[in-house]
């Protein structure tokens, strides 16, 4: 007698602490760098529920109608999902929501375009300790009112790149290069770890979420 196969597992309705954890995640925006639209937006599952994928928020991510529709006629691959949910993964703990859109406005914008005071370099400060941003001094009137130009390093243009264009084995290569480990990718491990929480499994965690290779 032939046994018959298991039920697929059923859709439910997702926990609002679930829907808060995976929405700030993203910045209450779409997950899609090309994309992060505000008006509405659905949770979609990087392993499908009927293959029987779960509702942790690691296997969750925001997408707004029409980027969630796109991926289901497949013009947005698999890979490109999992690229995007690594990047918010990683910028998320290690910095925070907001060095995201600081990360895509600098990417957006001519070299040496954006010209700040001392402050303004201040409001980088993370990004530039990571080595993903830098500054240079554009004007300087005797100390009097100096201005300073900011950009993405080499580093993080290519990261952010890899990130645009959902390319999953760009990203990891950006990310975990010879000349940048986790560590360094993530700051100093004990700051991430007193400002996040993270320990490091979630470290190790980063790296597999974003290569699909274990360590």
């Amino acid at each position: 007698m032939t046994k018959k196969a298991d039920k697929p597992r059923e859709r439910t309705k997702l926990p609002l602490k679930t829907l808060t954890i995976v929405l700030t995640e993203a910045g209450y925006r779409c997950a899609v760098p090309t994309c992060r639209g505000i008006l509405a937006l659905d949770m979609h599952h990087i392993w499908e529920v009927s293959a029987g994928g779960g509702d942790d928020p690691s296997n969750l991510i925001a997408l707004c109608p029409t980027c969630h529709a796109l991926y289901h006629r497949s013009t947005i691959a698999p890979d490109s999902i999992y690229a995007y949910k690594a990047m918010l993964v990683a910028i998320g703990r290690a910095f925070d929501v907001e060095a995201i859109d600081k990360l895509l406005f600098l990417y957006k914008i001519p070299n040496d375009q954006l010209v700040v005071s001392g402050d303004g370099v201040l409001q980088f400060a993370r990004l530039i300790a990571a080595d993903l941003a830098e500054f240079k001094i554009k004007n300087n009137n005797n100390w009097l009112l100096a201005t300073y130009a900011i950009r993405l390093t080499e580093k993080g243009r290519l990261i952010l790149h890899a990130w645009m264009q959902g390319d999953r084995n760009g990203l990891k290569n950006a990310l975990f290069s010879e000349t940048m480990d986790i560590a360094s990718f993530l700051g100093e491990p004990q700051i991430v770890m007193a400002e996040t929480g993270m320990d490091r499994d979630k470290v190790t965690n980063l790296y597999v979420e974003s290569s699909g290779e274990e360590l």
